[in-house]
């Protein structure tokens, strides 16, 4: 400990990455957003930036997803200015991941082809693993169930969680929702029960839901698949990942509307809809939108808007409406100030600038 008796920033930092991966980090983060300034002021620039990266990735477990981006862009920032390509290349990895997953995925390809450009020639794995899981996130945002199993076999086999596949844990739900819609019913089923007896459900709550979960979709017994969803659903941390929990509902509703009807279905589609709506998940709010109007809801169809912002565009007016200047965000986003505005002439979405990656410029 230093002279204030407070843990040393490599202590912090080996604890803080521990609780992440046990899905326990939610209570140490005030405690990290007030040292990361103190540590990038004082020069302990490698532990604050990985204290804001698990902070960025708090912020995504938990569906805080517009705090999440921002949190990434100022990893992305910082590392970008002390040419750390490491975590640099990290953070547009996350980025590219909350893109995908919002819908915005000729952002999330142009981020992925940046880190797996920089990252599969250097044999770091970690951090191909997690270009491949964008590719999966991005082809089940497009409904390509195909090459969403072909980025998710990637990194690792149906029916494995080998040593260092780091990402396989994690995309547990896309492997197997991506086996189920392409007839891979078998190669399915063996990923859930592996997870199973891997124990996964032992290590983390968010682990144990996704596991339930997947044993859920993959049950060929009717009495079996409502056993694994109440018990995921009805998991005392279940709300804390309202994602991986909105997707559960999806199934689930969508197996009850086949088996008991649409009125049965409308207790899990209907919450479904309403946090998928809420975390800005498009692909999978209009899927649940759509099993919802099956099973007899009829849903209000917003007033289209003349035209759809590009991604660039989009984050421009979140920093101007943070209270940035024009010169800050242009400083953020490496663009000049005449490009930082967001006005009707902003970048063309068929540009080769709209489509370069955020940082591309050094």
């Amino acid at each position: 400990m230093d002279e204030q008796g407070e843990q040393e920033p490599w202590d912090v930092m080996r604890l803080a990455v521990s609780a992440y991966h046990l899905d326990a980090l939610s209570p140490l983060r005030p405690y990290l957003e007030r040292v990361v300034d103190r540590e990038l002021d004082t020069g302990a620039l490698s532990s604050g930036i990985v204290m804001l990266h698990l902070i960025m990735l708090d912020q995504m477990t938990l569906g805080q997803w517009e705090a999440a981006e921002r949190t990434g862009h100022r990893v992305l920032a910082v590392a970008t200015e002390l040419g750390h390509g490491l975590f640099a290349h990290q953070a547009r990895a996350r980025l590219a991941q909350l893109a995908a997953v919002r819908g915005r995925t000729e952002e999330a390809r142009d981020l992925q082809a940046a880190v797996d450009a920089w990252a599969r020639p250097r044999g770091i794995g970690y951090l191909t693993q997690l270009a491949d899981a964008v590719g999966a996130t991005i082809a089940l945002s497009e409904g390509d169930y195909e090459t969403a199993f072909l980025y998710a076999i990637g990194i690792t086999a149906p029916g494995a969680f080998r040593p260092y596949a780091h990402q396989a844990s994690r995309t547990l739900l896309d492997l197997v929702e991506a086996a189920l819609h392409t007839g891979r019913a078998e190669q399915a089923r063996a990923h859930a029960l592996a997870a199973r007896d891997t124990g996964l459900p032992d290590i983390s709550p968010r682990l144990a839901l996704i596991t339930y979960g997947a044993l859920a979709m993959t049950a060929e017994d009717d009495g079996e698949a409502a056993d694994m969803y109440e018990r995921a659903q009805s998991h005392p941390a279940a709300e804390r990942f309202p994602f991986e929990l909105a997707r559960i509902r999806l199934a689930h509703g969508i197996r009850v509307r086949r088996t008991q009807g649409g009125a049965a279905a409308r207790a899990f589609l209907a919450p479904a809809v309403k946090t998928l709506d809420g975390l800005g998940a498009t692909a999978w709010a209009e899927r649940a939108q759509a099993e919802l109007r099956a099973a007899g809801v009829a849903s209000h169809t917003p007033a289209p808007t003349a035209v759809p912002l590009t991604w660039q565009e989009l984050r421009v007016s979140e920093l101007a409406a943070g209270g940035l200047t024009n010169k800050e965000i242009g400083e953020q986003m490496r663009l000049s100030p005449a490009r930082s505005a967001p006005t009707s002439t902003a970048l063309s979405p068929n540009s080769a600038s709209a489509r370069a990656p955020p940082s591309a410029t050094p």
